[in-house]
């Protein structure tokens, strides 16, 4: 994808992976994936991208996490794995929605929240029916 010129983004769809190259022209409201239920109704989706490289400490995973979601929503999130589970199991603070959430910089974010934390993380997005995951294949098992 280019953007005034300039590539920005890049997904290989043979190894179902993508890069940001330049993160400044993103925001919130920048991928909304238009899908049709079951049902034959339209929904809107939003895309959360979370890259990890950019997280020195849980503190700045759970601000980009909240950068992404409703803004009334991210205002009484905890930042914490409680108040996430909370969100994730029982739309509590913190709900992201229907969404598709996209996490890059798998190791470096398993060095930060720990092995077990952070396929706590994996896990409940992966068991929520409104999310679908993409994450880095290589990382993540």
């Amino acid at each position: 994808m280019y953007f005034n010129d300039k590539l920005i983004y890049k997904r290989w769809l043979n190894y179902g992976y993508s890069k940001v190259f330049d993160k400044m022209a993103y925001g919130k409201d920048t991928f909304v994936s238009i899908i049709e239920d079951e049902y034959g109704k339209i929904r809107h989706r939003r895309k959360i991208f979370i890259n990890g490289e950019f997280c020195e400490t849980k503190e700045d995973f759970w601000n980009k996490y909240v950068a992404e979601i409703d803004s009334e929503s991210g205002k009484l999130f905890g930042k914490n794995l409680d108040a996430f589970n909370d969100a994730i199991t029982a739309e509590g603070p913190g709900f992201p929605g229907d969404c598709i959430i996209e996490i890059i910089g798998t190791e470096k974010l398993e060095k930060v929240f720990g092995k077990e934390d952070f396929d706590f993380i994996i896990g409940l997005l992966r068991d929520a029916e409104f999310v679908d995951l993409i994450i880095e294949k290589e990382n993540i098992e």
